[in-house]
């Protein structure tokens, strides 16, 4: 099983990710995790120049970055659900569309491109729902914001092109949409519930 966890910018992703991980692994169950973009590897440590500031990137640029990121890891995590894991995934190429056709990419093209790409299709997406004004101040008492995360008129952007994948079914039908304004406690409880494992 593929578990995909999205949202914009300090809904909460990477915390419930990492507690849907402990669950699970207390429950018996073989858990892999992978988070993109992975700022380790060689498109992943160009992402984070972009997002710190430190270079500029077309948003063609960084929807390639970001696929590739992603695609450099495919075979890992067909191994992995294979090999009979529930694999985690804290942020995916449904990340990829919502921030970078936001930002200009040809939504329709990179639908194409994905599938092309044959990236291994999520059982289940958590979006983690939440106003940009919140996760804005979220972020703030985190860290300095990045170039994203800062900008709340392209995170609300982000937010209604995540809303576009979900009333499209795109690119499953099985999303489950929580309140992420609610404290941690309370949508880690929503989404093991909506999970029923």
């Amino acid at each position: 099983m593929l578990i995909v966890f999205e949202g914009i910018d300090a809904s909460g992703k990477t915390t419930l990710s990492n507690l849907v991980k402990e669950y699970l692994l207390k429950k018996g169950f073989k858990v892999k995790m992978f988070s993109y973009p992975n700022y380790a590897s060689i498109y992943g440590s160009i992402i984070k120049l972009f997002l710190e500031s430190k270079i500029d990137l077309a948003y063609q640029e960084l929807f390639f970055l970001y696929i590739l990121d992603m695609f450099r890891e495919k075979q890992e995590v067909r191994e992995a659900i294979a090999s009979g894991n529930i694999v985690l995934i804290d942020r995916y190429y449904t990340s990829t569309i919502a921030y970078q056709c936001s930002l200009g990419f040809n939504y329709e093209i990179a639908k194409k491109i994905i599938e092309y790409l044959d990236m291994p299709k999520p059982n289940i997406i958590i979006y983690l729902d939440v106003e940009p004004k919140i996760a804005i101040e979220r972020k703030i008492k985190q860290k300095v914001p990045d170039v994203f995360e800062r900008n709340m008129e392209f995170l609300g952007n982000v937010r209604r092109m995540y809303w576009k994948l979900i009333n499209e079914g795109y690119p499953i039908k099985n999303w489950i949409v929580v309140d992420a304004s609610k404290n941690i406690d309370e949508v880690f409880n929503i989404v093991i519930k909506a999970l029923n494992i």
